[in-house]
């Protein structure tokens, strides 16, 4: 049969399954996942033709297909990738123009709902510009450039949402993109974004990203992510495209799906040799994050190493996405020790990435009471589990975040521990 996602078809002849086959296997791992589906071989023919199952099947999808052909493979690889423009797909027709395509993927995210407006004519007010900056006196000085101007707003954004939950930081990115970027959203690229508009665009995102996860909107927070990833290697931003996908390999994993986790992982790592050392290192420990999960113990070993290695050696970068500071190396550390039953290393870890944090990121202080919790109540200490889960309640009256509610009741008493 005609097929249009030529690289679904692709895998599942690899398999040797009939559609039936698959659609058998699926039901089964969503049942195992608690979710309810009924899929059978004119699922998988309407997904061959070119539509796509809601979240999280893709995923299930993927991780039934890993387990069959003893390899990683991702949504990218099944033609389901969510960060696809509308239409586009892997091996498929050709791209459009590179503006027209960063546009379909702007407008495509989650929360971004542009209204269509009419272009610009005779007496219509113009563009907006960045005013020249005048001196008392008169005179003039250059106005900000405005690379300047972009930094400056990732800067600030990243402050707030390492300060604030996703409630605070979510409308105020909303609206930033709504209007930094209405030429592109309402006549889809006609005036060309350049390389630079386009990375500011995909770190914007990745900061919206963070605060839809941080609001509990998991499937927002994916779709905006695989936008983001896509937005940056459109720019050339191979650190930016690196660190995108590493938090959707970091989504897998909280999803339990390791396969699709150490799919992301792997493109992570192949787009990062040329990222700044910080990323690199935080790369490397995503990855022994995904070989842990996975229950690889020498390989999530040989990559906590060499993130330590490429953290020593990295350089100070003013960049507040290149800033990935001993504090959260720590805090991954304890992540990958907890999982390889290492609990007094993991502690050890905890105690380092508390000492290293500045008394003003209490939302990362308030997680990381929640991971000792975590450890706590894997190894049987309900006590000390429990004095963990009030500091971090505590501390979460300021912050106010939905996802550290959901995690600290997740932990509560008769709760297993994830």
């Amino acid at each position: 049969m005609p097929s249009s996602n030529h690289l679904l078809h692709r895998v599942i002849r690899e398999t040797g399954w009939t559609y039936e086959a698959l659609a058998r296997r699926l039901n089964a791992r969503a049942r195992a996942s608690g979710v309810t589906t009924g899929y059978d071989r004119t699922s998988v023919a309407h997904w061959l033709r070119g539509s796509t199952p809601r979240d999280p099947v893709p995923g299930l999808l993927c991780e039934i297909l890993a387990a069959r052909l003893n390899r990683p493979v991702g949504p990218d690889d099944i033609g389901m990738d969510p960060g696809a423009a509308p239409g586009v797909r892997g091996d498929g027709p050709a791209d459009p123009g590179r503006g027209a395509r960063a546009a379909d993927l702007l407008a495509a995210v989650p929360g971004l709902h542009p209204h269509r407006r009419p272009r610009a004519t005779d007496g219509a007010p113009a563009p907006h510009r960045v005013p020249e900056q005048r001196e008392r006196g008169g005179g003039q000085v250059p106005a900000l450039s405005h690379t300047v101007l972009r930094r400056a707003a990732e800067s600030f954004f990243t402050g707030q949402v390492d300060a604030l939950g996703g409630d605070a930081t979510a409308p105020v990115l909303l609206a930033y993109l709504r209007s930094t970027f209405r030429t592109a959203l309402t006549s889809r690229g006609d005036g060309s974004l350049s390389d630079l508009e386009i990375g500011h665009a995909a770190r914007t995102l990745l900061l919206l990203a963070r605060s839809y996860a941080d609001q509990c909107s998991f499937a927002e927070s994916r779709r905006t992510l695989s936008r983001a990833a896509s937005l940056a290697e459109l720019a050339g931003e191979p650190s930016t495209q690196a660190i995108a996908l590493r938090m959707l390999g970091q989504d897998a994993l909280d999803q339990n799906q390791p396969a699709v986790a150490l799919s992301y992982v792997s493109r992570a790592l192949a787009a990062s040799p040329r990222a700044p050392g910080a990323v690199r290192a935080f790369v490397a420990a995503q990855a022994a994050h995904v070989h842990a999960a996975l229950g690889h113990r020498a390989e999530a070993l040989v990559w906590l190493d060499t993130a330590d290695r490429l953290q020593g050696d990295a350089t100070g970068d003013a960049d507040p996405f290149h800033a990935y500071g001993p504090a959260a190396l720590h805090f991954k550390r304890a992540i990958v020790l907890g999982l390889l039953g290492d609990h007094r290393a993991a502690h050890a870890a905890l105690d380092a990435s508390l000492a290293a944090r500045p008394a003003q990121q209490e939302r990362a202080i308030m997680l990381t009471h929640v991971e000792r919790a975590r450890l706590y109540r894997l190894s049987g200490d309900e006590e000390e589990a429990e004095a963990e889960l009030r500091r971090a309640e505590a501390l979460n009256r300021g912050v106010h975040s939905p996802r550290a509610t959901r995690e600290i009741g997740l932990l509560g008493p008769g709760a297993r521990p994830r």
